[in-house]
């Protein structure tokens, strides 16, 4: 899933605490990460149901940044 932030320091700060999570997480750019979840036998739907689940707790967490867009791979 790629995920736009509106700064690098959201996207530094949400790659840190998905890989906490257990996802493996690749810059694109600045402020665009590639997210995989960890490995489980799950449709695309569940995965996104888990991804906006991890994006829930970490904007709770960090209220002061913005997720731009989330893109299913």
């Amino acid at each position: 899933m790629k995920i736009e932030l509106s700064t690098s320091a959201a996207a530094h700060a949400l790659a840190d605490y998905l890989e906490r999570c257990g996802c493996t997480v690749d810059f694109l750019s600045e402020r665009v990460v590639e997210v995989e979840l960890p490995t489980r036998l799950q449709s695309p739907r569940d995965a996104l149901i888990e991804m906006q689940a991890y994006l829930r707790v970490w904007k709770a967490m960090h209220p002061g940044h913005e997720v731009k867009s989330v893109e299913a791979a």
